[in-house]
């Protein structure tokens, strides 16, 4: 599943895909994917390959159900279409596309009164 988001954008790729619960993952080859676990098993899992394309990113999308089943082979049993895919997307489009706003003054906590267990009941 793919998608292109055109910029500018709220940040860069990998902060974005950071916020969004993905951990990178570089290729013995050196490209960079990352990917987000869907429970706490390493499979099955997100992998999306994100691109710097025409101004924007390129997202391409799809499940991990396993690992590789054969020595040398980098052919697994993965989704790219599936109702879970396709959730994922929305959720990815969502946070690109909802401007976020950072405050720049930092709000303290307003401290509680301190409070002794008996003069909770009698005041």
């Amino acid at each position: 599943m793919q998608q292109f988001f055109q910029g500018p954008l709220q940040d860069h790729a990998r902060n974005i895909m950071r916020h969004l619960g993905y951990g990178e993952q570089r290729a013995r080859s050196g490209q960079i994917s990352y990917v987000r676990r869907v429970s706490g098993d390493r499979f099955p899992r997100f992998h999306a390959y994100v691109e710097d394309k025409n101004n924007g990113i390129q997202i391409n999308l799809h499940m991990d159900q396993k690992e590789a089943s054969y020595e040398g082979s980098h052919v697994h049993s993965g989704e790219y279409e599936s109702p879970l895919c396709q959730e994922e997307m929305k959720r990815i489009i969502q946070f690109i596309q909802t401007p976020k706003t950072v405050s720049t003054q930092t709000q303290v906590p307003q401290q509680k009164k301190k409070t002794n267990f008996i003069s909770r009941f009698f005041k």
